[in-house]
């Protein structure tokens, strides 16, 4: 695949990438230019990833790199953001997954702050999230490389588990698409309101 324009030959990918980004940088869950998402490209190990330091709203073609599993580049002209060790970290342990949203939504980040785990204040909540979304605290805007068995350890642990929080750094979700990813990080972002909400 190496050589080939791996971003035109995904366009579906990228444009769902594209507009999944756009629409949270318009629901305010992603400001500024902090944020990631990706996606696997099928039957390689290779994702599309958002460019470092790119706000959601400029998230297009152009902003998308190609890179491998360990975050090198492959393909186009911004470096792939840093969480991207992690996504190709949880890419290559979990073939199942094929897509990441990882945001910053401010419900989501709040509730994270003093809590180890997401309470499910719906009941839609606990069936869609599979009864189990934990808070990780890695101390650092980026999760480091030492802290991926934790994560990883936790996912194979919880077969269903398909997003999780990151005290004082968002969430993160997973989908068999971006879509999907994209989804479950709004019920993420809706359940840790309604809690919170009930609290007042």
């Amino acid at each position: 695949m190496k050589g080939m324009d791996i971003r035109n030959g995904h366009r579906e990918i990228a444009d769902d990438l594209c507009g999944q980004a756009r629409k949270f940088y318009q629901l305010r869950y992603q400001m500024g230019n902090g944020g990631n998402l990706s996606a696997r490209i099928p039957g390689s190990e290779y994702m599309l990833v958002k460019g470092t330091d790119v706000d959601f709203m400029s998230v297009s073609l152009e902003t998308l790199a190609v890179c491998d599993f360990d975050g090198n580049l492959v393909e186009g002209g911004v470096r792939p953001s840093k969480e991207s060790l992690l996504h190709g970290a949880i890419y290559r342990r979990f073939p199942h997954v094929m897509a990441i949203m990882h945001c910053h939504s401010p419900w989501a980040t709040a509730l994270a702050k003093k809590q180890d785990q997401l309470d499910f204040s719906t009941y839609h909540s606990a069936l869609k999230l599979n009864g189990y979304c934990p808070v990780f605290d890695t101390n650092s805007y980026v999760v480091p490389r030492e802290y991926f068995p934790v994560i990883l350890g936790a996912l194979e642990s919880h077969p269903g588990m398909n997003s999780f929080l990151l005290r004082g750094h968002g969430q993160v979700a997973l989908g068999k698409d971006i879509r999907e990813a994209a989804a479950t990080a709004e019920l993420v972002e809706e359940t840790a309101q309604i809690t919170l909400l009930s609290r007042l």
